[in-house]
């Protein structure tokens, strides 16, 4: 008698590619074999989530052209491009479909903007830098500079505590005779040429120290040039990956420092970290290196809208570093006396927070969308404790600190509310229910940026984020708050005075950056610019007019994304449900599908969710 069998298979049948008896009583196979049985195929979820939002639209056909099928309004939804659709329309393109008949003077130049900022943001001029004119054979330096760089990278090996705490004698001696070309692990000539730019690019500007960066960086090339960096694990490799992608701003991009942290982990992955085959003291290195990937691998998925390297249940597993031991690793104290007290606390909160950040992307772009408010709660929970240590650590150390050391305690009680902001914003704009509170984290994280943007370029300690944090999360807060200024400026004029005020201040956030990376300046002019058309919009009392068709700029070297749209109307012109795309569907299924790999939570307008259920 043949057996029925589940239409999706559970995980375990899945993998081994057989049949499942998963919708009857249990999986019988899983049952026999003593096993958990599983079921998380995202995929179903996501099909049977948009099979049913066809049959929804059906009603709404009237905003398409009579050939439009109801697969073609899901993937419309969802940002695939379906068959019969041209990729290469713009941005425009995109903005029109989503409020048909409606236009603004305004909306051509934002839309344009929109384009401009992917481009810029997904840009790979900085790391083009890097392999500009290469090299054959190393550059030769004195003994004394060679020497002061080696003094740098021992410093900061001592400081970063990663698996490796000191060079090798006898790949000192061959750095600083300048005989690079002897050294034969290139993960070394890795550590000693990134950390040699980032000690010259702090320095003035002169004619000798351009002449200088340019053969460092053509030497770091020619080291990187060993493919074995990549695909052969080893724990200076490991080291390598992580202080080219920290120390090496300049040449890096958002995606560049991915790929280099992701390979980090996925070494880390295969050199073991708990293995019972490893000795205490490897093991505990090992794990103390996972929670530093740990924080750096969610903030980057987060970013990117990637998938994680480090699955979460890892943390579960690796038990995380305790205050004895994190105090242990500090650096001696020199002259300027660290905060070596407030730093092993905010190591321990940032390594308590990265579990929450995993739970965050979970509830963006895996299975857990019904669990924002659960997440939310476990947020708000880690960031009041977390502050009570932090200013009871910062009470007790400040009075014994250098003014240098002070300073860098306040940096670090700036980022701890910085970083906390950026993930309420997520959570509350990736959720209709909590939209509408979306607007006051968003105008308090915004109000941070003028002190947080004086303090960021002199620190890069262990309270900094990484550069892209710095630089991508105040952007989904300044999206909630030009939309709600461009929907609903005449209703709350109060509020609306209010945000403007706070998108104000991220152009000059991001100018002050701009000694960092050029990206920042790139993004300071774009995001200029779309303030100016948010004031024009909201100052202007003159009533939408249509636009000539026969303007529109094409760029199809471009792809449009289209979850990166607002709509621009005037302030007196109301909005009309019953006349546009649903957009609360739309955003909901932005967050569900990764159908942008690349930072799609920026300018995802997210206030008009409000707007559109009244």
């Amino acid at each position: 008698m043949s057996e029925s069998y589940a239409q999706y298979s559970c995980d375990n049948c899945h993998s081994r590619k057989i049949g499942c008896t998963r919708h009857l009583a249990g999986c019988r196979r899983c049952t026999s074999e003593g096993r958990a049985c599983a079921y998380s195929r995202s995929g179903v979820i996501h099909r049977t989530r948009r099979r049913n939002r066809a049959n929804q639209d059906v009603t709404r056909s009237a905003l398409y052209s009579s050939n439009t099928t109801p697969q073609r309004i899901s993937d419309q939804a969802t940002g695939r491009p379906c068959e019969g659709v041209d990729i290469t329309e713009t941005a425009y393109d995109r903005l029109q479909q989503i409020i048909p008949s409606r236009s603004h003077q305004s909306v051509r130049v934002i839309a344009e903007l929109l384009e401009e900022y992917t481009e810029a943001w997904q840009g790979s001029e900085a790391f083009d830098k890097l392999s500009k004119a290469p090299i054959a054979e190393f550059f030769i330096f004195s003994e004394p500079q060679t020497r002061c760089w080696l003094d740098n990278l021992n410093l900061i090996l001592e400081k970063e505590e990663l698996l490796i705490f000191t060079i090798p004698p006898e790949v000192y001696a061959q750095l600083a005779s300048s005989r690079p070309q002897e050294v034969q692990d290139r993960s070394w000539l890795v550590m000693f040429y990134s950390v040699a730019i980032y000690v010259e690019h702090s320095k003035s500007q002169n004619t000798h120290r351009v002449g200088t960066l340019s053969k460092l960086r053509r030497n770091l090339w020619l080291a990187f040039n060993d493919v074995r960096l990549l695909i052969e694990p080893s724990p200076a490799r490991i080291q390598a990956l992580i202080i080219l992608a920290t120390y090496v701003e300049e040449f890096m991009t958002p995606c560049v420092c991915w790929s280099l942290i992701t390979k980090a982990c996925t070494m880390l992955q295969a050199l073991g970290i708990v293995h019972w085959r490893l000795d205490t003291a490897t093991s505990d290195v090992r794990a103390m290196l996972f929670w530093r990937l740990n924080m750096l691998d969610k903030a980057l998925a987060l970013i990117l809208c990637r998938a994680p390297a480090f699955h979460r249940e890892m943390a579960s597993q690796i038990a995380m570093p305790t205050l004895n031991r994190l105090m242990q690793c500090r650096p001696k104290r020199t002259k300027d006396y660290p905060p070596a007290l407030f730093e092993a606390h905010y190591l321990n909160q940032m390594h308590l927070v990265s579990s929450i950040m995993a739970d965050v992307w979970h509830v963006l772009y895996g299975q857990d969308t019904e669990k924002v408010l659960e997440v939310k709660g476990r947020l708000e929970a880690w960031y009041q404790q977390a502050k009570e240590v932090i200013e009871a650590a910062a009470l007790v150390e400040r009075p014994l600190l250098t003014a240098k050391g002070a300073s860098a305690v306040d940096l670090g009680r700036q980022t701890l509310r910085f970083q906390y902001l950026s993930l309420v914003v997520l959570l509350t704009v990736s959720s209709r229910q909590l939209r509408s509170q979306s607007i006051g984290p968003s105008q308090e994280m915004l109000n941070l940026l003028p002190a947080l943007g004086d303090a960021i370029p002199d620190h890069k300690g262990p309270y900094a984020c990484l550069l892209w944090q710095y630089l991508h999360c105040p952007l989904a807060a300044f999206g909630a708050l030009w939309g709600e200024l461009v929907i609903n400026a005449t209703a709350n004029p109060e509020q609306s005075l209010k945000s403007m005020e706070a998108i104000a201040h991220l152009p000059l956030y991001l100018g002050k950056l701009g000694s960092r990376h050029a990206l920042a300046g790139r993004l300071q002019s774009i995001t200029a610019r779309i303030v100016e058309q948010a004031r024009m919009i909201v100052n202007s009392q003159e009533a939408p007019v249509a636009l000539p068709v026969q303007d529109e700029p094409t760029n199809p070297g471009l792809p449009a994304p289209v979850t990166e749209i607002v709509p621009a109307v005037a302030p007196n012109e109301s909005l009309d449900p019953t006349q546009m795309q649903p957009v609360d569907d739309f955003l909901d299924d932005r967050f569900l599908m990764q159908s942008d790999p690349f930072f799609g939570t920026t300018f995802d307008w997210f206030a008009w969710g409000g707007n559109l259920e009244q």
